[in-house]
């Protein structure tokens, strides 16, 4: 049977509020312990790092996307490398790769914050895998705040408003993610 595979956007920089990295952690073990397994932007550094290392850990497969620009920087033993030139192949890359059922999001740069709108513009426009904002201090919100108030003024259609939810670090993602986990239903037979 195939693990369920998620992406993962976050920062290469190790932030000063050591609760980020402490929750990359957190994150990273419940990852490996509910099951899932990861893409995610490659190194060993930072909030992405620290998730990538704590997953495979807990018995994660890790698949690591990494620019050519980066491909003289560590890498994390054991782990699928894939390559990509540009940004943009970078994202298609983690976001395709293995098919993941949602996009993990934690604090991070500019880079980290792009992937994530990106998500989620793939998420509303083409009815892509949601987005999971990680409850890792206050770094996220903003994402939240417009995305609900832009479903609620209708810039974005109800019908979409799933596509962005939210998990605490060690919460079991499965039940935030049970619509996407579920298996296809066969249709009930036809009554004549």
């Amino acid at each position: 049977m195939t693990r369920p595979v998620v992406a993962l956007f976050a920062g290469s920089s190790t932030p000063r509020d050591p609760a980020v990295m402490a929750a990359a952690q957190v994150l990273g073990r419940a990852l490996g312990a509910q099951g899932f397994d990861l893409n995610y932007g490659a190194g060993t550094q930072g909030v992405m790092g620290a998730v990538a290392e704590a997953a495979a850990q807990a018995g994660s497969r890790v698949t690591a996307v990494v620019l050519e620009k980066y491909a003289h920087e560590a890498q994390l033993p054991g782990a699928s490398l894939l390559h990509a030139v540009t940004e943009q192949e970078r994202f298609h890359l983690l976001s395709t790769h293995n098919n993941p059922l949602a996009c993990l999001v934690m604090p991070g740069g500019p880079g980290a914050l792009r992937e994530a709108l990106q998500g989620l513009e793939k998420a509303v426009y083409e009815n892509g895998p949601p987005v999971v904002l990680v409850e890792a201090g206050p770094y996220l919100d903003g994402i939240a705040h417009y995305f609900n108030n832009a479903v609620a003024g209708g810039l974005i259609r109800a019908d979409r408003a799933g596509k962005l939810k939210t998990l605490a670090p060690g919460a079991d993602l499965r039940q935030v993610l049970a619509a996407e986990i579920a298996p296809a239903t066969p249709a009930a037979p036809r009554q004549r």
